[in-house]
């Protein structure tokens, strides 16, 4: 979806040719099986008719997707690849779950040929992930990636994914919301009295949480920080103060993983 392998690709080559990095240096995470989203997308980065795919479709564009992701990154396997989405957004399709379970196997497949080092999901409900074992995958999912922050917490999705050792990914764990939550008094009133950035506390929140989270910033300044987590940790109290704001579920505005069938 993002289009940015090629980048990526030619920044880690010229790396890895000084010496700068080697490959066990970078972890590399990617994601396909995606529906199209109109001037979102870019051609060919996604799944158009995906409502509309055979299993065997899925499949086969699925593989074409994995080994264009692997030769544009010039990488001979990645880290985690995820499932994007359980389906089209919002979409109740009836074969939504086959096409799943067929773009599931074709990751198992590039696991079991050491192309990913491990597998993942996103977005996805407890509902999708037992469905998917139901329907004859032969591995549990090792990643749900799903959007969490102070401000947004999908509390079942989360009991489940810790009952079965599937661990959490945090995208958007900032927020975009219409009121940022770096600026919550509760946020910057324990981020004074540590002598901290608001995103810190904000980040360290979901880590001791139990997340793995993934800021996004262009600031070399802010992305120091957003690394700063382990040098500091949140009382109980803190915790219960920041725990209380989820409450006012306040996303970036996608659809929600109970939406699609």
């Amino acid at each position: 979806v993002y289009r940015s392998q090629k980048q990526i690709g030619a920044v880690l080559a010229a790396k890895f040719m000084s010496g700068e990095l080697s490959r066990e240096d970078v972890f590399i995470t990617s994601k396909l099986f995606h529906g199209d989203m109109p001037g979102l997308t870019r051609r060919g980065s996604t799944l158009p008719t995906l409502d509309d795919m055979t299993p065997d479709e899925v499949t086969d564009a699925i593989e074409a997707q994995f080994e264009l992701i692997l030769e544009e990154l010039g990488v001979g396997y990645v880290d985690i690849m995820l499932l994007h989405w359980p389906a089209v957004m919002d979409s109740q399709d009836g074969g939504n779950a086959a096409r799943r379970l067929a773009a599931w196997k074709v990751l198992e497949k590039m696991y079991a040929r050491g192309q990913a080092r491990s597998i993942g999901v996103s977005n996805f409900s407890e509902h999708h992930i037992d469905r998917l074992m139901e329907d004859g995958a032969e591995i549990l999912p090792m990643v749900n990636q799903i959007e969490a922050s102070v401000y947004k917490s999908w509390e079942n999705i989360k009991a489940y994914c810790d009952g079965r050792g599937i661990k959490l990914m945090a995208y958007s764990p900032l927020g975009l919301g219409k009121e940022s939550l770096l600026n919550d008094p509760v946020v910057t009133s324990i981020a004074r009295s540590k002598g901290l950035a608001p995103s810190q506390v904000a980040l360290r929140y979901l880590v001791q949480q139990g997340y793995a989270v993934l800021p996004l910033s262009s600031s070399e300044e802010r992305l120091r920080l957003n690394l700063d987590l382990f040098s500091f940790s949140l009382t109980d109290a803190e915790m219960e103060k920041l725990y209380a704001l989820r409450t006012k579920d306040e996303g970036i505005g996608l659809p929600s993983p109970y939406d699609m069938s």
